[in-house]
């Protein structure tokens, strides 16, 4: 028996590779009739999915291999934020605006969100922090104060692409995290206020973030039509019933419903393969978040504990706010279903948190089955000094 021989998280690694799968085909049927357009084949955007879908797989591998540990280790935490500040600086010179927004570089062969590697930098910087002060996060100056720098820098830079809801998940995320730590709980709340100001003058000066949060308020008693894109999307949801069409028998995916294959995926879904198809989905993200928690309860020390909270709450609280827009439950906000929504940036980054998440898994197998294997050297020889006495 080796005790060093880590195992993988067969359940999280498996429930990662279903959605995956399910977002291909997702993908394929939402897609077809835009690709047929603008293309002149059904199957552009699902073979580029199948592309990103690979490379996550194979990112996943990558760091599923490497301790997590290495992250920690000659200042790359800060590193990271250093570089994720630049990245998202740099956008407003040479961004590419795209619907009003400067939120991607675009590099020909792909569209590159910086802030989607902002959640990772920023999750992994956060989990090295609050691990290394300890008690210290009792105290606000000396211990949570260089936080603030850090939270607003990153917030404010991607408020003001503008994209008001990935910042709200970075503000959220981090809030969870703190809260797991032994940070107080009003140090918190003053930790996370200065983010409400910036959201709020964002809300005055970029006119329809506003009409969002209106149209949605009146959705049906809109006379611009400015809710026309989650009407369509409810509508679809209605079609899909208990059982949902069946694959590929969407209608709103003939251009009735705008981002189809991308924001509002999960709405053909809901189409296609109805309450019972989106549940399976919901609870599949429900094993990641138990699968996602168990191992940050169980991880080897606090910076892994830290990591795997921030890694699945994010993965998580995305997928769940991405259900609420498609449902009508929340404003629209621009945020892709996690493993479902075509996108390149978006995979990659999400397989490189699922590799080190599986990581985590591997070197608390490896330090349990290191811990058995301790014992049982140490009751074979009490069994033989026990023999040799009795001899």
């Amino acid at each position: 028996m080796n005790p060093n021989n880590g195992k993988i998280d067969f359940y999280l690694a498996g429930t990662i590779v279903i959605l995956l799968l399910i977002g291909m085909i997702i993908v394929f049927s939402a897609s077809s009739m835009m690709a047929q357009s603008n293309y002149g084949t059904m199957v552009y955007f699902f073979w580029k999915q199948i592309i990103w879908a690979i490379l996550a797989i194979f990112t996943m591998g990558i760091f599923y291999r490497i301790d997590y540990r290495i992250l920690k280790k000659n200042k790359r935490p800060l590193f990271g934020i250093l570089i994720t500040i630049a990245l998202l600086a740099g956008l407003y010179v040479l961004g590419s605006k795209i619907n009003g927004a400067r939120r991607w570089y675009s590099l020909g062969f792909m569209n590159f969100q910086p802030s989607e590697f902002a959640k990772l930098t920023l999750i992994i910087y956060m989990a090295y922090f609050l691990a290394s002060r300890g008690e210290k996060l009792r105290d606000f100056k000396s211990g949570l104060l260089p936080l603030v720098t850090v939270l607003i820098s990153i917030t404010a830079l991607v408020i003001f692409q503008p994209d008001m809801s990935t910042a709200m998940i970075l503000a959220a995320v981090s809030g969870v995290m703190l809260f797991l730590s032994r940070a107080k709980l009003r140090h918190i709340v003053l930790l996370l206020l200065p983010v409400v100001p910036l959201i709020i003058f964002v809300l005055q000066t970029k006119k329809y973030q506003l009409v969002r949060i209106s149209s949605w308020l009146s959705a049906w008693h809109d006379p611009m039509q400015n809710a026309y894109q989650v009407k369509q999307s409810l509508i679809g949801l209605g079609r899909g019933g208990f059982f949902g069409q069946g694959l590929g028998h969407s209608k709103q995916k003939f251009f009735f419903l705008p981002d189809s294959h991308t924001d509002f995926v999960f709405s053909i879904f809901g189409e296609e393969f109805g309450f019972i198809g989106t549940s399976i989905i919901l609870v599949l993200f429900l094993v990641i978040f138990y699968r996602g928690m168990r191992l940050a309860f169980r991880a080897p020390d606090a910076f892994g504990k830290f990591l795997a909270v921030g890694i699945t709450i994010n993965i998580v609280l995305v997928a769940f706010i991405n259900a609420s827009v498609v449902s009508m439950l929340l404003p629209a906000t621009g945020i892709p279903m996690p493993f479902l929504s075509y996108g390149g940036s978006n995979l990659l980054f999400l397989g490189v948190g699922v590799g080190i998440l599986l990581n985590i898994s591997r070197q608390t197998e490896e330090r349990r089955m290191s811990s058995n294997w301790s014992e049982f050297s140490k009751k074979r020889e009490q069994f033989f000094r026990t023999v040799i006495t009795a001899d």
